[in-house]
């Protein structure tokens, strides 16, 4: 069983050996090979860290694609000397720079887009429902205003007619009291009037009277004087 697990780990350091040789030759994908950088592993396999700079190195883990690595140094062959964190640690190992690149692989870069589209779908929805509410509070103030208006409208026409009336009210005021006065002038006409005509009928019948009294007075004068004389009676004729 160990030597199927060393034949094991033989079979996959040529695997990388060979698969990787090409690309550790490339001009390597790794920032001007300062220290201090932070990198990626990349996303084509899971890459192994190795005790030192070369794959006769034994390999310490086995790091999956997009772990974040601080890269401490890199050598002539194009090793870089990582640190990474594990388990809850900081350890440090070797991997070639052809495995490494300067940015998430896709899959994360993808994920973070994805995550950021869907920040932005909220965000569209978020501002779409709040601007669906505001045409709602805009059409419900659009009616209020309108029947505002209309409101407006009928009290100017009940304020106009009200004035037309308080007008109207001044003169018929007027009228009122030009017609009170003349009503009081032609009931002190009438007190007049009936003081003279109550003086006129005393005046017909003092006339009256005297005149009865006249004509009474005359009829006895008139049976006074014209009397017939009658005869004496003789003594003893009955």
């Amino acid at each position: 069983m160990k030597k199927f697990h060393n034949f094991k780990h033989t079979a996959l350091s040529v695997a990388l050996i060979t698969g990787l040789s090409g690309a550790a030759l490339s001009t390597p994908n790794v920032q001007a090979a300062q220290a201090g950088y932070t990198n990626y592993v990349t996303d084509s396999v899971d890459v192994p860290v190795r005790r030192g700079a070369g794959y006769k190195f034994k390999i310490q883990n086995m790091l999956k694609s997009g772990t974040p690595v601080k890269i401490l140094k890199v050598d002539e062959e194009g090793w870089a000397n990582i640190e990474y964190t594990r388990g809850g640690k900081t350890r440090t190992g070797w991997m070639p720079t052809s495995v490494l690149q300067n940015q998430p692989i896709a899959a994360e870069r993808l994920q973070t887009q994805i995550d950021k589209t869907n920040n932005v779908e909220e965000q569209y929805l978020a501002i779409k429902q709040e601007l669906d509410t505001i045409k709602e509070r805009f059409e419900i103030a659009s009616t209020e205003l309108a029947t505002f208006k209309q409101d407006k409208y009928e009290l100017t026409q009940e304020l106009n007619h009200l004035k037309d009336v308080s007008s109207n009210a001044v003169a018929l005021d007027e009228q009122n009291q030009k017609m009170s006065a003349r009503l009081n002038e032609l009931e002190n006409q009438n007190a007049i009037m009936r003081e003279q005509i109550d003086q006129s009928e005393d005046v017909i019948k003092r006339q009256w009277f005297l005149t009865g009294a006249g004509v009474l007075l005359l009829g006895l004068l008139v049976g006074r004087f014209f009397r017939p004389t009658s005869k004496k009676r003789r003594w003893g004729e009955l």
